[in-house]
């Protein structure tokens, strides 16, 4: 009977996020955005504007379902027999780690520098391809990767473990493989939703101090120097967190309301989720000595894993780095958006620490900026955090409802 009622919530957990996902995406069609009079992304565009639907959709599927490259991009360093051997071994299956070299003309590439991509729940790597074509925030080279619990919205459960130690673990290999492969020494992580959590439990782990992590550390080669020599790594890039997951009990209660603990020990019973395990909300705690360089991007109406920590993560990061820690807000559709904001922000945002970056976007920032909304403008509010994220979402529900009784 135990084994039944966990089966039972854990269809629950999926059947819900599944069909929300699928929500979100028909009010997107529907609900066409006011487009703003500027350069926008393909995505926006296309869920905004009428014509060339079936072209678009034919394109993206060909880029998420069967891996397929545009004309300027180039397969990279891939990994050997003996490197794929080694993560089934560690890790029980191959993380099909990948490197893309991009060669578009019209962006400013630094190859010494590619962006490390973590995927969300119910995902898998090839959703960059879909940012970096449609999304227009990935510039430059990307490394991807999967995580154990990879699938097309619906996870692997049994693997699932929202950002812990499980999905921490190959996605340090991962970046300790580009590292030793590609021979770099500066890097840029980009994480969506689970992605992001795991983005930031990462950097805790390798900045721990107590010891709790030595072993498992120990069994991926990642001795006292290397961890130093990764988060050295980390600190010359950029992160950029885009709808993190932050706290996992804040998101279950938010979605299932009272159903949360029970659905969350059924997803500890049958998946790798560990109750008192790593939040990533709490991770950013242990930064104080680090030097990052941080991009937090939000979006109104943000039903997957809620609004409610935003300002709180603002803070936690922004008290040790409070001059290179921006907010951009968006209204572009909840957790699966346009990034059409981001896409605005992001290329200024990744020039100003000598990233990759596409020099149209840049132009138009500076030059637009006081033009447009302050969902697309690097934000450091400070201890208005909270009163500014606020703010912004009111004004997002008083256009909605002018919209709606039109």
């Amino acid at each position: 009977m135990k084994r039944i009622t966990t089966y039972f919530y854990l269809f629950t957990l999926i059947f819900s996020a599944g069909t929300s996902i699928g929500i979100v995406r028909i009010k997107r069609l529907r609900q066409a955005e006011t487009p703003i009079a500027c350069k926008t992304n393909p995505l926006h565009t296309a869920m905004t504007t009428r014509g060339n639907g079936f072209a678009n959709i034919a394109d993206a599927a060909g880029l998420y379902f069967m891996g397929k490259y545009r004309p300027t991009w180039q397969h990279g360093m891939q990994p050997t027999s003996y490197d794929i051997n080694a993560q089934k071994v560690l890790f029980g299956y191959d993380l099909q780690i990948e490197h893309i070299i991009d060669h578009d003309t019209t962006v400013q590439t630094k190859h010494t520098r590619p962006t490390l991509y973590f995927h969300g729940l119910g995902d898998n790597k090839h959703s960059a391809k879909l940012l970096k074509a449609f999304g227009d925030v990935l510039p430059g080279d990307v490394i991807t990767f999967n995580f154990h619990d990879r699938g097309v919205v619906i996870p692997k459960v049994r693997h699932s473990n929202l950002g812990q130690l499980p999905d921490v673990l190959p996605a340090l290999y991962t970046l300790k493989w580009a590292k030793d492969r590609l021979k770099i020494n500066e890097i840029d992580l980009f994480g969506y939703s689970r992605g992001g959590a795991t983005v930031l439990n990462l950097i805790a782990v390798l900045n721990d101090k107590t010891g709790k992590y030595d072993k498992e550390l120990t069994r991926i080669a990642i001795d006292a120097n290397e961890r130093k020599a990764l988060l050295a790594m980390i600190q010359k890039g950029c992160v950029t967190l885009n709808c993190p997951l932050t706290n996992v009990n804040v998101s279950a209660e938010y979605r299932f309301k009272g159903l949360a603990p029970k659905i969350l020990k059924a997803l500890a019973r049958v998946g790798l989720y560990k109750l008192d395990g790593i939040q990533a909300i709490e991770s950013t705690q242990t930064f104080g000595d680090l030097k990052l360089n941080i991009l937090l991007h939000f979006q109104n109406r943000d039903t997957i894993v809620s609004n409610k920590n935003e300002a709180e993560l603002y803070k936690n990061l922004a008290q040790y780095n409070p001059n290179s820690t921006y907010i951009v807000l968006g209204n572009n559709g909840g957790h699966l958006h346009t990034h059409a904001a981001l896409a605005h922000a992001i290329h200024t945002f990744k020039k100003t620490y000598g990233s990759s970056y596409d020099p149209a976007y840049d132009t138009q920032y500076h030059a637009t900026r006081t033009l447009l909304k302050d969902a697309n403008v690097l934000l450091q509010p400070g201890n208005r955090a909270q009163q500014v994220i606020e703010n912004y979402y009111a004004r997002c529900q008083k256009e909605q409802a002018k919209t709606t009784k039109r």
